[in-house]
């Protein structure tokens, strides 16, 4: 990540000075570290911010347009605060014009802005550059022209500018790790109260690693609304067959899903098991956490990724590759698929000392698998979005 100096330069040969408030702001990524498919269902995700994130600088203009130079595609959008359209090209602008939508549908007063951007999250991983964007736009927007957000209203702002703005139905996850992680914390979120905790991952023997497959999330909307309605169609079957209020998969016991599994077409059976049983692991991964017990974290996240493989389908042959050979290197406490599934990344907890090796060989191995070389991130759990300097 290029230093603010080298960022100022070029956004000053970039923009004239307008002489008003200026200001560099940054936002992470995040990887999930347990808890998949779980948040439609109203359960329980632990994910955390990463190191890798987009730093955004801004200055205020004295009129309603805005001006946005992305240093990575080396392109350039512009758009009035009076005028938001959806883009078709340079789509990523939909990103910062929804956001700005939102902060003026919520009541407060924006000036034009010139701003600059550049990230080194991975982008189409899984993880969440798109979040980062969102968020580290509402942070430049907000403080440049002094308002008052906080961090989980910005958040839902961010959340609500996807849904409505951009047109994705994503949950809630991604927008509160950026907005609300912290160093040496994951975050553990109740997907139905959207109430959150921050539990400690303080232990210095150990360590998160990311393992990118360089398969780009082949998300096929088809694949995930399929997922969604089976889900649906399992929690109408208990609400039948179980004399109380259920919303959710999330509302069903281990017990009680034993019970009746059997009277379930089989698919939907491993689509509801899947969800049912990973809430468990979640839940299970926070008391491991807290008592610093990472061998039982890392066996949860080995569970999790053998019921999204066979319960749930989502993951593809080259993620199976990667925590199939993780799993066969000395110090490695758990692998698991990241994300949505069908690509992306892996995510990894390995003792310290043997991280170097572990790089190697999973570089090596997998190369001779696929034929890919997968890019390797290790990241302690970071902090969520921040203001760098004001001017």
């Amino acid at each position: 990540m290029q230093d603010l100096n080298k960022l100022w330069k070029i956004f000053n040969e970039e923009y004239t000075d307008t002489g008003l408030v200026k200001g560099a702001f940054s936002a992470p990524g995040r990887v999930n570290l347990i808890g998949e498919h779980t948040d439609y269902n109203e359960g329980f995700v632990l994910p955390m911010a990463i190191g890798k994130k987009i730093i955004m600088l801004g200055q205020l203009r004295n009129d309603r347009m805005v001006r946005v130079f992305d240093l990575g595609y080396n392109t350039e959008i512009d758009f009035s605060l009076d005028k938001l359209i959806p883009l078709r090209k340079d789509t990523w602008g939909n990103y910062l014009m929804g956001v700005v939508d939102e902060i003026q549908k919520a009541g407060f007063s924006l000036r034009g802005a010139n701003l600059i951007f550049t990230s080194n999250i991975p982008q189409r991983a899984g993880l969440s550059s798109s979040a980062a964007l969102e968020v580290v736009t509402a942070l430049t927007m907000a403080k440049l022209n002094s308002l008052e957000i906080e961090p989980v209203e910005m958040a839902h702002l961010c959340r609500r500018a996807e849904n409505n703005f951009v047109g994705v139905a994503c949950g809630i996850m991604d927008q509160y790790v950026s907005c609300l992680g912290q160093k040496n914390y994951a975050l553990f979120i109740d997907c139905r109260s959207n109430d959150y905790e921050l539990v400690p991952f303080k232990d210095h023997n150990y360590q998160i690693v990311i393992c990118n497959s360089k398969i780009q999330r082949g998300l096929v909307n088809s694949k995930y609304n399929k997922r969604k309605e089976e889900c649906k169609m399992a929690t109408e079957f208990f609400k039948h067959k179980l004399n109380r209020e259920i919303r959710a998969l999330r509302d069903i016991t281990i017990d009680e899903y034993k019970k009746y599994q059997a009277q379930l077409p089989k698919v939907t059976a491993r689509r509801a098991r899947h969800v049912i049983s990973e809430n468990y692991r979640v839940q299970a991964g926070v008391k491991a956490l807290r008592e610093e017990n990472f061998s039982a974290f890392g066996q949860l996240m080995i569970e999790s990724h053998q019921s999204l493989k066979d319960d749930y389908e989502v993951s593809c042959a080259e993620l199976d590759i990667l925590v199939d050979l993780a799993l066969k290197q000395e110090g490695v406490l758990g692998a698991r698929m990241t994300g949505a599934g069908f690509g992306g990344c892996t995510v990894n907890l390995i003792e310290k000392n043997y991280i170097d090796c572990f790089k190697k060989s999973i570089k090596n191995e997998y190369k001779k698998n696929t034929g890919i070389n997968p890019d390797i991130y290790v990241t302690p759990p970071a902090n969520g979005a921040k203001v760098l300097e004001l001017r």
